[in-house]
């Protein structure tokens, strides 16, 4: 409440009182929550989020936007980074590659910090970009009897994830009849079941992506069976 006195050389006059009470408070209220940050790209130490702006800023415009994060193993939120201004978009930097995260965005204006956006998908730390390379510690040369079988297992890095064909010499080898094909992102296997003599050869593994290509070759012998012996 107020109380209000007149004053003149003659003096003070008797106070008046206001007959309600006035809340002292900021003028502005504290933006809306931002729309959900989306990774518009990526690297293995950093992201770029873009964000829609909130669709009420509190009365006073948004002089800020602070960027939270939480990795896959944290409960608590953490903050990342701000931005100065009312640009929606930002670079997070200091990530841990391989690590899963999710952001949120708050807007900041005169008042505080608005409410959080929804919470990004999870985003993995990795490069986004990246030629392929095949992993050969699994590709041995083998000789084998006909009538047995072997199975080649080969993991691939690369991003995007790369596509992985095999081949017996120049001939493309499809999933079906004695070949088992398995293709999965970042690994690849080849099964040849009950193998004959015409299956020996050149073996080739090639994974291919945006960023480029990668080969690696592995031979195979198929030994006839042993004949019984004759007398």
């Amino acid at each position: 409440k107020f109380r209000v006195k007149a004053v003149n050389p003659e003096g003070e006059s008797e106070p008046l009182e206001t007959e309600q009470g006035t809340l002292a408070k900021n003028p502005f209220d504290e933006p809306g929550k931002p729309g959900k940050p989306t990774a518009k790209d990526w690297d293995k130490h950093h992201v770029d989020l873009s964000w829609q702006a909130p669709s009420e800023d509190g009365g006073a415009p948004i002089t800020s936007y602070i960027v939270e994060k939480k990795d896959k193993f944290s409960t608590k939120w953490q903050k990342a980074t701000e931005i100065i201004g009312d640009k929606c978009e930002a670079r997070v930097p200091d990530l841990i590659e391989g690590m899963e995260y999710q952001f949120r965005v708050r807007a900041v204006n005169k008042a505080g910090p608005g409410n959080p956006s929804d919470a990004s998908e999870v985003v993995i730390a990795k490069p986004r970009f990246l030629a392929p390379k095949i992993d050969r510690s699994t590709l041995k040369d083998i000789t084998i009897h006909a009538g047995q079988g072997v199975k080649y297992d080969a993991k691939v890095i690369g991003e995007p994830p790369p596509k992985t064909t095999w081949f017996l010499e120049k001939t493309e080898i499809k999933d079906g009849g004695r070949y088992t094909v398995d293709k999965e992102p970042y690994r690849t296997k080849l099964t040849i079941h009950s193998a004959e003599r015409k299956d020996t050869g050149e073996y080739r593994l090639v994974a291919e992506n945006s960023s480029g290509k990668d080969e690696a070759t592995v031979k195979l012998t198929v030994l006839d069976k042993p004949t019984a012996p004759k007398g």
